[in-house]
């Protein structure tokens, strides 16, 4: 006869293990489950054995991840997408918190040098922040925050030129790009064609913008060249850590909702997804966005197009989301609402479809 204690122990591994399952399912069948496994172990084992131990974790992750119906599946994949979206930019902006402070005026203006016109002079002007609404902007600050904005912009130190409407704005553009490649700068981006002709360059965590300002006046164009920061390297780590981590929690989130409005009252079930798709649906222009900017951090990662985050920040699009994440959030407090008294599920996870 098997020591009580021994028994004892085991069984106490097996509780443990069960803790991948839900605790619904758990409340429901675990004392089943723990009796069954006692009386199929040998009598001097005292731990679960290897297959036990992996058949009962995998078991368990796949019993949280589990959804039934066309409904269920579409439910976990789109919140899945929203939430890898905006962990995937939150892990953007982490990234973005290691790049370093602007260059000083002087090592500014040794870096643009080769592309200043030819007995030109400038005094610099600096965006002494990270990503922020343009400074040029005179509206209220609470109004950005609120609203946000179309000229998300990114920190730099630049110098404005004027020249003559005698010299063609892409010949000057050229010319500078030729001069600054010639220096050891590596091309990123380049249209000398159009209205407002533009190169961008980059060396050592660092990114020059050659580009035309257009008409100035009666006799004159601008030009800006402008030294801001490449994309530092922990962005596409973190981006990516958040991508996964944001799907992973995304569908056990809708799994869990899922398994919830499974035993809740129909007028229940209604509320919640009504809530919850207002939410996605609100939250829809800045994720899409936001999508866009992280994949295009992938193929250009030299280059500070746009953020990772920067739906969330565009005009109309940051009140929408706002609006969406707390409905998001109701959905999730009314999913964890208790049932009511007696209320039994319809069907028992053992009675649904495999």
């Amino acid at each position: 006869m098997p020591h009580q204690s021994d028994r004892a122990r085991l069984a106490r591994h097996y509780r443990r293990l069960l803790l991948t399952y839900p605790r619904s399912y758990r409340r429901r069948h675990g004392p089943e489950m723990v009796t069954t496994l006692l009386d199929a172990a040998p009598a001097e084992r005292v731990r679960p054995a290897r297959a036990e131990i992996f058949d009962l974790l995998l078991g368990g992750v796949r019993f949280r991840f589990r959804v039934w119906g066309w409904a269920g599946v579409l439910a976990a994949i789109s919140a899945a997408t929203f939430t890898a979206v905006a962990l995937g930019a939150f892990g953007s902006y982490l990234g973005w918190q290691t790049a370093p402070p602007l260059p000083s005026n002087a090592e500014a203006l040794r870096m643009v040098e080769p592309a200043v016109p030819p007995e030109a002079s400038a005094q610099p002007q600096r965006w002494d922040f990270l990503f922020d609404d343009n400074p040029r902007f005179t509206d209220p600050r609470w109004l950005y925050l609120v609203g946000g904005t179309d000229e998300y912009r990114a920190g730099r130190v630049f110098f404005q030129f004027t020249y003559g409407h005698d010299r063609p704005a892409a010949q000057l553009v050229r010319d500078a790009d030729e001069r600054m490649r010639a220096a050891g700068w590596r091309p990123a981006t380049s249209d000398t064609a159009g209205c407002c002709p533009a190169t961008t360059l980059y060396r050592d965590g660092w990114l020059v913008d050659v580009l035309s300002e257009g008409y100035l006046d009666e006799s004159h164009h601008g030009l800006q060249i402008a030294v801001s920061r490449a994309a530092p390297a922990a962005v596409l780590p973190l981006t990516t850590a958040g991508l996964l981590a944001g799907g992973l929690a995304g569908w056990l989130v809708a799994a869990w909702m899922f398994r919830r409005a499974r035993a809740s009252t129909p007028a229940r079930r209604i509320v919640t997804s009504v809530v919850v798709g207002t939410g996605l649906f609100a939250l829809l222009p800045a994720t899409a966005l936001s999508a866009v900017a992280v994949v295009v951090s992938y193929l250009g990662p030299d280059h500070a197009a746009a953020p990772g985050w920067a739906g969330y920040t565009f005009i109309l699009f940051r009140p929408l989301a706002y609006l969406g994440a707390a409905a998001a959030v109701g959905g999730l407090l009314i999913t964890a609402m208790p049932h009511s008294a007696g209320r039994r599920p319809a069907r028992t996870a053992q009675q649904a479809p495999r």
